[in-house]
């Protein structure tokens, strides 16, 4: 039971759930910080809007293990993932998206309102299908499948503010380029990895030295697009300055340590940069829009 439990855990992929759940929090916490409703009713559309994130991104994944068990099987880092190694059948591993993703999308339904559950379904059906084929084919596949990730903070603000506004834009505009240096990092330091597996990622196409320069371009748009927060009257001073660091701190390490590395270790280090940088830019989200 212990065994079968974990390999369920895992096939909800919960660094991916828990990362993109906590960019919800973000969304949801910076619409509250301009929309005002009573405690009791923040806090009921609250539990509605992250769990029903929380699940709808789970059963993406699930269901995500299930079209590359193939692909997984040619790659080592993937090999011995439940459904690719047989450990959960196609069946049951379809039946538990199926659960997952009728709680996720009902509670959207009932919690939120239609503009989020929308998102909702946009989301789940990006990922599993539109990013799905693009990372077959395509070498842009990150930056297609980038929508799908970028989307939940701002499901989050819209299921306290119903609209889709300059700070739902801006939301999805963040979470979107940091996504790239993000995910540029993981494929080269995983290029044969994806190379075995046949998937054209970046680094595999176009090479090392390409996948570095393209991390470092979206790394200043992201900084660019990390102030517009502020810019736009969302957030304070205190928000700016620290977003700024974060940004110049990122930066550094890219250029500092450009030359001195071997690819696969600076994109490592580019790659442990963004996880600090995430869990950063995501709490001076949260609090932004209630400090001066």
């Amino acid at each position: 039971m212990e065994r079968r439990s974990r390999s369920y855990l895992q096939l909800i992929k919960p660094g991916i759930t828990l990362s993109n759940t906590l960019s919800g929090v973000a969304g949801f916490f910076l619409a509250a910080s301009i929309i005002h409703y009573d405690f009791t009713v923040m806090a009921t559309i609250f539990f509605g809007t992250i769990f029903g994130i929380a699940f709808v991104i789970a059963s993406a994944c699930v269901v995500n293990n299930v079209l590359d068990r193939d692909i997984d099987k040619r790659m080592k880092r993937t090999a011995k993932r439940d459904v690719a190694s047989g450990v959960i059948s196609v069946r049951k591993a379809l039946l538990f998206a199926g659960v997952l993703g009728v709680i996720g999308l009902s509670l959207l339904m009932l919690y939120t309102n239609t503009l989020t559950f929308i998102l909702g379904v946009i989301a789940y059906v990006w990922y599993i299908v539109i990013y799905g084929i693009a990372k077959r084919t395509t070498a842009y596949s990150t930056i297609i499948g980038g929508v799908a990730g970028a989307l939940p903070p701002v499901a989050g603000y819209t299921a306290l503010t119903g609209r889709l506004d300059a700070g739902a834009i801006i939301l999805f505009l963040i979470l979107f380029f940091w996504q790239m240096p993000h995910f540029y990092a993981i494929a080269m330091f995983r290029q044969k990895d994806y190379a075995s597996a046949k998937l054209p990622v970046w680094s595999v196409v176009y090479g090392m030295k390409s996948a570095k320069q393209q991390i470092l371009l979206f790394t200043i748009v992201y900084a660019i697009i990390s102030v517009l927060l502020t810019v736009f009257g969302y957030t304070g001073i205190v928000y700016l300055v620290f977003s700024v660091a974060l940004s110049v701190y990122w930066l550094y390490r890219g250029i500092s340590l450009y030359n001195k590395l071997e690819d696969d270790k600076w994109a490592r280090k580019m790659f442990g940069a963004s996880l600090l940088i995430l869990l950063a830019i995501l709490f001076l989200i949260s609090i932004g829009g209630f400090l001066p």
